[in-house]
């Protein structure tokens, strides 16, 4: 759905209601049109507006949380994946609650929600921008890169959990968005057994359980898998999610190894700053 030079916002309104996966709390997102230019935008219960964009970014411990004017919400990588990939340029996400509905741990309730919602073309041009040179960012034994390139956005990703049953796992995905809705969206959400206590004394994974997540233990997996490299593909769409943040259609390809949020936020700020100022195009 996602190569088209029109800007893009959702046909209809729609709306998903769910617990948060760290909060626990009810919330309330409502998927609604908005015009040209205005790139995806949240919009709190007290009238703050919050630009899906890195300059936003409060927070990226286990989720990516953004924050403006006194206003918040929390884990906004999963939505924003599903936007970029489905080709949506513009909308206004009002949301009830702290924090984006987790569902069930994956984009793939996302994904049916826009498509329900439908896409409708804007008669204006996407803005443009091209990276200048390639982008690299590395924190400890985790790094990414973004190379430019004059085809739609591919991921390669590794994760390296060499003494658990998870292993080293590596996917390469070339044109990610065309591939998203069948071998990303539906990866869920993972956490450690041994990180659970950990997480929620730090008062996270409070509305964590079978139905939103899997975990991994001594012995295994808590619950069957929908891929074998499941880890690994939610890293994926985690990264795409963060990426998206940098507030343009990349053409590139994007190289991250053992990527996590922290990571994938500082790319996304290093890479809208090498964007050249972008070219705007009339109607049609």
């Amino acid at each position: 759905m996602g190569n088209i030079a029109e800007q893009t916002t959702v046909a209809r309104a729609v709306q998903k209601r769910g617990v948060g996966l760290h909060t626990g709390a009810e919330a309330a997102l409502a998927l609604l049109p908005a015009p040209s230019d205005t790139g995806i935008v949240f919009v709190t219960s007290s009238g703050v507006e919050i630009p899906a964009l890195a300059d936003s970014v409060v927070g990226t411990e286990r989720a990516t949380s953004l924050g403006q004017g006194g206003g918040g919400v929390r884990a906004v990588e999963h939505i924003l994946a599903a936007l970029y990939a489905l080709g949506v340029d513009n909308a206004r996400l009002e949301i009830d609650g702290p924090e984006v509905p987790a569902g069930d741990g994956s984009a793939r309730g996302w994904v049916a929600l826009i498509r329900q919602a439908g896409r409708k073309r804007l008669g204006r041009q996407r803005k443009t921008g091209t990276l200048r040179a390639p982008v690299w960012m590395g924190e400890g034994s985790s790094w990414a890169m973004v190379i430019p390139s004059r085809s739609a956005l591919s991921l390669a990703v590794a994760v390296d959990y060499a003494d658990t049953v998870v292993g080293r796992q590596i996917i390469w995905l070339p044109g990610a968005a065309r591939r998203f809705a069948a071998e990303i969206a539906p990866a869920r959400t993972f956490a450690f057994q041994h990180e659970l206590e950990q997480l929620r004394a730090a008062g996270l994974a409070k509305g964590g359980g079978a139905e939103n997540a899997f975990t991994v233990g001594p012995q295994g997996y808590s619950g069957p898998l929908r891929f074998a490299d499941e880890v690994v593909r939610h890293k994926a769409l985690d990264l795409l999610g963060d990426l998206s943040l940098c507030g343009r259609r990349l053409q590139a390809q994007v190289i991250a190894v053992r990527p996590g949020h922290r990571l994938n936020v500082a790319l996304a700020k290093a890479v809208r700053a090498s964007l050249e100022k972008p070219v705007e195009h009339g109607p049609g």
